[in-house]
């Protein structure tokens, strides 16, 4: 099977950009009956509308507003949206006017890269449903099917992050009112099953298709999600119900449409056999032909030094270093949510958790997912040449135990040495991300290691499909799909047996584990509203110490660790801040008047752990993260220069002035 290679440069002959969504001006005449009248450039064009939404892969990953990680170079791409200062003016890019990085975080702020891509997607179904076209039938169809496909997916990822939003069917010609309003969250839902069903009819079967192009199975799968969404209580609030353009009138036949639609895609794997979980969980991005796989982005390994998208998508693999520049860092309140290999979270009585070892006899997705201190990893050269080394994320202390480590409550840092290096900035998480990275590939600024994004696999899938089952009461079939991916070969977790509200805990922790870094936190934590909890955890950062004193060598451990009133709950690191009481960031102080509490108070399975940050490095980012109060995070800003080019058409969304 054939990898799909977008024709990049094919693309920017063709749709070259403009400023704003609504101000375009037609191809020329000549392009056109050149264009949509054969087939090989009607496919070149199509080509180029499958970047609408960049890859994850890139600096500023989405991860890093999230609980999920950190990246310390974010200040105009993550951490002021992680830290709640995100508005309609900052949230703008450099290049509009505003504040934020260019290339930073584009597959968040999409409202106007999204639209001009639209346009483009407008303008092909209009001339090819009505003008008619010399392309060959299939080409026709197939080609049609995949513009209502991306077209679908356009205002999908517009929804979910904007609620409802101009729904624009046409491209607008010079003669037309641009100024549109909102449609309504509803209505923005239909037309997109609309566009879906639409291209379902056109698409050719998976089987009929290279790697990479859109086909009938990745329709259904994108059904699946986004009826997920539509059903969840950020959109689908049974305390809410009136609908509108901020969210969608409450009816519990949501869910089942969402149970309709994911079942539609697992019958795929589950009855006529097209997919099945990879029996590695790594397989999902080292093998392009995994089993698991039903829509990915391939990726060819060299790129142009002046395309940012692909350039930097090798940032993301932290182990390999660039000179100390990474793009993500995950965080101590991830690292909590891994369960100890034997189904209990380490918190728990029985898990077996050693405070000295605090990263053993974890889910073998932890390690999948995430790199330690005294890690081994394989390292590949330019040249093929494959070595181990060791990951150091620890300073080397000379001439203090533990013992006097723990009595002495050291308040300076001493020197660290060369070996532990990486872990010399203050701002550093302490774990590193190991996620998509290959051993055997070769990364440089100007080559990726990346084989391919997963936009949709199985897993996923079984999982929307234990989701929309347990709110319809169907508890077996929640449980059995949430066991299906814990019973991957190199998985092989306990079952999860519960039932209730400690069933839906143990789904919003797989999708936690299983999802880790693939962008989908940052949308779940909000369509189930659970964002203003767990986005107000610290960020706080590992710190690990070897202790050398003459011949003896111990190790400390800095993490997260259960409140120990017996210690009179003071921090081993800062020996005057007692952790009954917060703790405030050096750069800032209070967040909006409020102490930063380090102290959290989780809930699982029916009992409580307070969990105490006080040994994690806390003031690694100048500001702390914070979910604002009033919620209004939960969705997007529309970018200030798109409310004015509207005349004040387009309504903000709320909390946002």
């Amino acid at each position: 099977m054939k990898k799909l290679y977008i024709l990049l440069a094919a693309a920017l002959a063709l749709v070259a950009c403009n400023d704003g969504f609504l101000d375009k001006k037609p191809l020329d005449k000549l392009s056109e009956d050149a264009v949509f009248n054969s087939d090989a450039l009607a496919e070149s064009y199509v080509n180029a509308l499958y970047t609408v939404l960049p890859d994850p892969y890139q600096e500023g990953n989405v991860g890093c507003i999230t609980d999920e990680g950190y990246f310390r170079y974010g200040g105009t791409s993550t951490r002021y949206i992680a830290s709640g200062y995100m508005d309609p003016d900052n949230v703008m890019y450099i290049k509009e006017g505003g504040q934020a990085h260019n290339t930073r975080t584009t597959i968040l702020n999409i409202w106007n890269r999204t639209y001009e891509w639209i346009y483009r997607m407008n303008y092909f179904l209009e001339y090819v449903n009505e003008k008619g076209t010399a392309m060959s039938d299939a080409a026709k169809d197939r080609l049609t099917g995949e513009v209502y496909f991306l077209r679908a997916w356009s205002y999908f990822l517009l929804i979910q992050r904007y609620s409802g939003v101009p729904i624009i069917k046409k491209p607008h010609k010079l003669s037309d009112d641009f100024t549109v309003e909102r449609s309504n969250f509803d209505a923005c839902v239909d037309f997109i099953l609309g566009d879906i069903d639409a291209a379902i009819d056109l698409l050719p079967e998976k089987g009929d298709t290279p790697l990479g192009r859109i086909n009938k199975d990745v329709a259904l799968a994108l059904k699946s999600r986004l009826t997920l969404v539509a059903a969840s209580k950020l959109f689908n609030d049974p305390d809410n119900p009136e609908g509108g353009i901020f969210r969608g009138t409450y009816s519990k036949d949501k869910w089942q449409r969402a149970f309709d639609a994911a079942k539609a895609i697992v019958d795929r794997a589950d009855v006529d056999g097209a997919y099945s979980l990879d029996d590695t969980y790594d397989g999902i991005w080292k093998d392009i032909n995994s089993p698991e796989l039903i829509w990915a982005k391939y990726f060819v390994a060299t790129s142009d030094a002046n395309d940012n998208y692909t350039k930097k998508a090798q940032l993301l693999y932290t182990v390999e270093y660039f000179n100390g520049w990474e793009a993500f860092h995950p965080s101590q309140a991830a690292q909590i949510d891994f369960e100890m290999k034997n189904g209990k979270k380490w918190f728990e009585d029985g898990s077996g958790y050693d405070p000295n070892h605090p990263y053993k006899n974890r889910d073998p997705r932890f390690y999948y997912c995430i790199a330690t201190p005294f890690s081994i990893y394989e390292n590949t050269d330019k040249n093929g040449n494959t070595s181990q080394d060791e990951l150091l994320l620890y300073y080397l202390y000379d001439g203090m135990t533990r013992e006097d480590f723990l009595m002495s409550k050291n308040e300076t840092e001493p020197a660290y040495s060369s070996r532990a290096k990486h872990m010399a900035s203050g701002n550093h998480g302490g774990l590193e991300l190991y996620k998509w990275f290959i051993p055997t590939s070769y990364i440089s600024e100007s080559q990726t290691g990346s084989l391919l994004y997963p936009w949709f696999r199985l897993a996923e899938m079984y999982l929307n499909y234990a989701e929309a089952a347990y709110m319809l009461g169907k508890e077996d079939i929640c449980r059995e799909y949430i066991n299906k991916i814990r019973h991957r070969p190199d998985v092989m977790m306990p079952d999860v047996t519960e039932s209730g509200d400690f069933l839906f805990e143990r789904l919003v922790n797989e999708r936690r584990v299983e999802l880790y870094a693939e962008t989908f936190r940052y949308f779940d934590l909000r369509r189930w509203k659970l964002a203003d909890f767990y986005e107000n955890v610290p960020l706080g950062s590992a710190r690990t110490m070897v202790l050398k004193n003459g011949n003896k060598m111990d190790t400390v451990y800095r993490v997260a660790r259960l409140y120990d009133e017996s210690k009179n709950n003071t921090n081993y690191y800062w020996a005057n801040v007692p952790a009954s009481k917060t703790y405030f960031y050096a750069a800032e102080g209070p967040r909006n008047g409020k102490p930063i509490e380090y102290i959290i108070t989780y809930t699982w399975q029916g009992k409580q752990y307070t969990i105490d940050y006080g040994d994690c490095i806390l003031n690694q980012n100048p500001t702390p993260r914070y979910f604002p109060e009033d919620g209004r995070n939960y969705l997007m800003p529309i970018p200030r220069n798109e409310i004015t080019k509207s005349e004040g058409k387009l309504l903000q969304n709320p909390g946002y002035h």
